[in-house]
């Protein structure tokens, strides 16, 4: 008996390195590796086998299982009419690694390595902030340049501006990594009344606002929704708070779409005089008698190209991972400038549906729906964790107007680990008499205790 336990610690320990470890690195984009492989993936593997060697591991069908199944399903009938059935077929291969992390993570929150997952996402958002806030400020000096962790370029408005991507893919990727992070990061600082954490929470807002990027939107949301208890004694904060990032998400979706290059009025205007690649076309229109020129921005074009794609073939659409086709076309056409001839759609549905059509957007917010279902369970439950999942989520989500997030890889972290957690609590529900929220499809008996 002694030497059982002793093996399950072992074990456990084991399990929790590599589950810590991986999520440390789960942002980091360098170095590249084939197939769009990153230095986390290895490390998956061994965790995986890690969580399936434990003991007791079994899995139940429950609901949002389902619409992860559907979900693989929708992308099918993209791969059968595909140009490139091999690229196609690839890309559908990655789709399926992501789901095997839902699937892991879910089981290691049900063995009771919920809370490591939570913390393992808070760390990997905090040294990537403090490793590349370190570098900033040695960028702004003179000292350094490593444009692997920050950018000097010009933006629409600010001219020259130094932006952080901290080692992750770009910098609306870094965002999301926090985005990811933070309300872990926040509920820690709520539950222990630790310092420690609450630097770490500040130092990712930092961070994130250095990104620049429109990301910060769903960054702005996760950070209001982790903080709102903590406002419940001030209602009038809370009004200022929700106004604050109702503009922010308007405002970065606008610059998202245009950008103002310069306004007339009788012998008065404005002019922006940076200089800029993510304008793609420059347009006039008149405003109550002011003359308004702008530059269309890349990320409106990209979702045009979308929208067409998907009108011109709504039912399955032009192929799973076929998007760099649309995308060539319409360079040809003079609607993209050349460095946007192979681009990915920057935006979860019109993306989806350009490339797997309405097969695939309907499964695609099936899904979510299916999360947004979780996601209620886990407030109406009160579990902390479960909550900071949710809420990285709803801020996921937010960012997907111009991210592709259903590719990132803590995004499906996430999801597994509110997935577990679920279960967790209603086998705890169940016990204590209440009614389960989470009941399993009756395919193979009973959840497991």
């Amino acid at each position: 008996m002694a030497r059982a336990i002793r093996t399950w610690t072992e074990k456990s320990e084991a399990v929790t390195y590599l589950l810590l470890l991986f999520l440390i690195t789960i942002g980091i984009n360098w170095p590249a590796l084939p197939y769009n492989a990153r230095v986390a993936d290895p490390i998956f593997i061994l965790l995986a086998i890690a969580v399936l060697a434990l003991p007791r591991v079994r899995w139940t069908w429950q609901w949002p299982d389902v619409a992860v199944a559907c979900y693989l399903l929708g992308a099918a009938p993209a791969i059968l009419i595909s140009a490139d059935r091999q690229q196609s077929a690839m890309e559908f291969v990655r789709q399926l690694y992501l789901v095997a992390i839902y699937v892991i993570f879910a089981i290691a929150a049900r063995q009771g390595l919920a809370r490591a997952t939570g913390t393992g996402l808070a760390l990997g958002g905090a040294l990537l902030s403090i490793g590349g806030l370190v570098v900033v400020a040695l960028t702004a000096i003179g000292a350094v340049s490593w444009p692997l962790i920050v950018e000097v370029v010009p933006l629409p408005y600010l001219g020259t501006a130094i932006r952080l991507r901290a080692l992750t893919a770009t910098q609306a990727m870094l965002a999301c990594v926090l985005t990811a992070a933070v309300p872990f990061a926040i509920a820690r600082c709520r539950s222990d009344r630790g310092r420690t954490w609450c630097v770490m929470a500040a130092l990712m807002t930092m961070a994130a606002l250095l990104t620049l990027s429109h990301a910060i939107a769903g960054f702005a949301v996760a950070v209001m929704l982790a903080a709102w208890p903590s406002l419940s004694a001030r209602p009038g904060l809370r009004l200022v708070a929700v106004a604050a990032v109702v503009i922010v998400v308007l405002g970065l979706n606008f610059a998202a779409t245009v950008s103002i290059k310069s306004i007339s009025y009788g012998g008065a205007g404005y002019a922006d005089a940076s200089q800029y690649y993510y304008g793609v076309d420059q347009q006039e229109t008149r405003i109550a008698g002011a003359t308004v020129i702008y530059n269309v921005m890349s990320y409106a074009r990209i979702k045009q190209v979308a929208w067409r794609a998907f009108i011109e073939h709504p039912v399955a659409g032009i192929g799973l991972d076929r998007f760099h086709s649309e995308t060539m076309r319409a360079y040809a056409d003079g609607r993209l400038p050349s460095h946007y001839r192979v681009v990915d759609p920057h935006s979860t549905l019109p993306g989806r549906m350009a490339e797997c059509g309405v097969i695939g957007g309907i499964t695609l917010l099936l899904l979510w729906a299916a999360w947004a279902a979780m996601a209620r369970q886990a407030f109406a439950g009160g579990d902390p964790l479960a909550g900071a999942a949710a809420i990285a989520l709803a801020g996921l989500v937010v960012s997907s107007l111009n991210a592709d997030i259903m590719n990132f890889r803590f995004v499906w972290v996430l999801a597994g680990l509110l997935r577990g957690l679920q279960e967790v609590n209603g086998d705890r529900d169940q016990s204590a008499g209440a009614p389960n929220a989470s009941t399993p499809l009756k395919l193979h008996g009973h959840a497991p205790r």
